[in-house]
């Protein structure tokens, strides 16, 4: 990990609020946590064998995969160590059927100490790191053959999302001390194509109404639920099914 890392020097702040988004609140960052959960699960299922997060957060997402006893193996990475010591205090307490390793260390510099991975979760990650170009390449030459990467992305194809970004990105980066970076349709797609990657399968979610969970978080969520068709075809944030090319 860099010296002062503004990443994971954010995210070290965060733990607590990054469980919250887990359980049952009424939300719309709770019911898009859920989906991301919910899709996660259900393409997860196809998978079995040696099991990669990027970028763990708390760890309920790699906990739930792991219960289903199809991962003999999971390495889990985060740049924050406040972050990958709650994702650590949650796995090893409740998997007890799968080997875990844990390491701090940014995604880009990471590498597996021996076999490549059956399944790679890639959520929540790419708005903070960005340099998708690399990152994808990367992750795919982790992948064994027929292995399968799971990417999360908040689409600029949306426009609550060009709506956010226009208002926050200055005051984000004072906040942050990065920058946020923001990707479209196109963008992943080409990044795929050119880091040997196929996209599978696609589904969006979200309404992303900007700033709903500020104003007014049951509203927010009570639009979620009864618009969720919608946003299957809409949405502004997508989980991506690839795999090599």
């Amino acid at each position: 990990m860099k010296e002062n890392d503004p990443v994971a020097a954010y995210f070290d702040k965060l733990p607590e609020t990054h469980k919250r988004q887990f359980e049952e609140r009424a939300s719309g960052a709770n019911f898009n946590f859920q989906q991301r959960m919910k899709v996660t699960y259900e393409w997860g299922d196809a998978s079995s064998g040696r099991l990669l997060d990027c970028a763990a957060g708390t760890g309920e997402i790699i906990c739930g995969l792991l219960k289903s006893g199809r991962f003999n193996h999971a390495t889990v990475v985060d740049v924050s160590p406040a972050m990958l010591q709650t994702a650590k205090d949650l796995l090893t307490s409740q998997i007890k059927n799968a080997e875990l390793e844990f390491v701090q260390s940014d995604v880009f510099n990471f590498k597996p100490s021996d076999s490549r991975f059956d399944l790679i979760l890639c959520l929540g990650l790419i708005a903070h790191t960005g340099r998708l170009d690399i990152l994808l390449p990367h992750l795919r030459s982790m992948l064994t053959p027929g292995g399968r990467i799971i990417l999360q992305a908040t689409l600029t194809d949306h426009l609550g999302t060009r709506i956010v970004r226009a208002l926050t990105s200055q005051s984000e980066l004072v906040r942050r001390g990065y920058r946020i970076s923001w990707f479209s349709q196109r963008n992943i797609s080409d990044a795929c194509g050119r880091a040997g990657l196929r996209i599978l399968e696609m589904r969006r979610h979200s309404l992303g109404v900007p700033f709903g969970d500020r104003f007014w978080p049951w509203a927010n969520f009570q639009l979620e639920t009864r618009l969720e068709k919608w946003a299957r075809r809409h949405g502004a944030d997508a989980i991506y099914l690839l795999g090599a090319g």
